[in-house]
């Protein structure tokens, strides 16, 4: 099966090409996302999981292509995975058996099928409807071909050594029609993989290359909706790069401060054994002062060789310290798709009657089943947008904004 991955470092801010919003098809690799997931690869996989509680033993097919140590094993679902003793494999976020899994997950990218129908799926009615003044008096959706998607799910890793970490489970829906997202398709798929529905093979095949192409598109579009959290953490870590090389830069200032000190009591102490050499008379304290002058110059000839280092350091700025802190302050993205379901859904008009005190009228809409309403809707009198914060509202004849046109 083909894979993607997407894995990018950086240091410091770079263009400023920010996308929209993160839909709400994500979640964090809590303990239910994650026993989710590990229950839908395991099925992937072919395997028979016998539940008792929070443990799960597996029982894997012959020739099941995994090189995870599955067939027999317990599983336990944990919130942490050091409170599982040796011998089950922790089901828990960060777990390393969960780790395992993901990255054989994200070579492998199993491939589901699903379809999506009017007995499978309600009518989603869009904020911009539901969150207005109008009610809607009756609904029928008619169907009139069906289009398919994929919508794949990612598991994404943003952080720093130093400073941040942030795992999520992201799911994402690409039309196969036009390459565009369907947010509310990912919704859809990831609310009837959380009821446990099982996934229906009724969708047509896709094949590889249009599968590879499709996530390209999704890890592109993801990228986009991950850039504002992405470029937040960056700024979290430069600054922390920051306060840590100016720490650093006080250090060495202080110690260059502490070395000419340093150097200056030797110096003092190398005078003062230059004269007793000139004074006494005894061989035997001559020699030793001799030898205490000679210890004290080379001591002070290290002290100066470090303060000439230390001086050409903050003359150019710290190199290597500058380096050494960028790295371990360093962002790291990795988005990887865990597994992809072709979904075939019914597209087609759904008609309303809308009704606001005394008035009705009739709408049609273009709608797809899992996707919701598929054009953007805008006030017959100003052109503006119908939004949750903007929703419909009727005049006379006319479906206008609440907001921006409704008197």
């Amino acid at each position: 099966m083909p894979t993607r991955s997407r894995t990018s470092t950086a240091v410091s801010s770079r263009g400023s090409t920010w996308g929209p919003a993160m839909t709400d098809a994500a979640l964090a690799v809590t303990e239910r996302a994650v026993e989710r997931f590990a229950e839908s690869y395991l099925t992937s996989l072919g395997a028979e999981i016998t539940k008792e509680g929070r443990r799960w033993t597996v029982t894997l097919p012959e020739g099941t292509p995994t090189d995870l140590e599955l067939d027999g094993a317990v599983l336990e679902i944990t919130d942490d995975p050091n409170d599982i003793d040796e011998g089950p494999f922790a089901i828990a976020p960060e777990s390393p058996f969960v780790e395992r899994m993901l990255d054989e997950a994200a070579d492998r990218t199993p491939i589901g099928s699903l379809a999506l129908t009017g007995e499978r799926v309600d009518i989603q009615l869009p904020p911009w409807l539901t969150d207005g003044p109008v009610d809607v008096v009756d609904q029928t959706f008619t169907p009139y071909y069906d289009r398919r998607a994929v919508c794949a799910l990612f598991h994404v890793g943003i952080e720093t050594v130093s400073e941040y970490q942030r795992e999520e489970l992201h799911a994402i829906a690409i039309d196969l029609n036009d390459h565009e997202e369907r947010p509310r398709l990912a919704d859809t798929y990831l609310e009837l993989t959380d009821d446990g529905q099982p996934e229906l093979d009724e969708g047509r095949a896709i094949d590889e290359q249009e599968l590879t192409d499709t996530l390209d598109v999704a890890c592109a579009t993801l990228e986009d909706e991950l850039s504002s959290t992405v470029r937040e953490t960056r700024e979290r870590a430069t600054r922390a790069a920051e306060v840590e090389l100016d720490e650093y830069r006080q250090f060495v200032r202080q110690r260059r401060d502490e070395l000419s000190d340093e150097i200056d009591s030797l110096t003092t102490r190398i005078e003062d054994v230059t004269e007793t050499i000139d004074t006494v008379s005894q061989q035997e304290e001559r020699v030793n002062a001799l030898r205490k002058r000679k210890e004290l110059r080379a001591e002070r000839d290290d002290l100066r060789s470090e303060l000439d280092d230390l001086t050409t350091k903050i003359e150019a700025g710290f190199p290597d310290k500058r380096q050494e802190i960028r790295e371990r302050h360093a962002l790291t993205v990795r988005l990887r798709p865990v597994a992809a379901t072709a979904v075939s859904f019914e597209r087609g008009d759904l008609d309303l009657t809308l009704g606001a005190d005394e008035t009705t009228i009739s709408k049609s809409y273009g709608y797809a089943l899992g996707a919701g309403v598929v054009e953007e809707v805008a006030c017959d009198r100003c052109g503006q947008q119908l939004t949750a914060e903007n929703p419909l509202d009727i005049d006379g004849k006319q479906t206008v904004g609440a907001a921006c046109c409704d008197d």
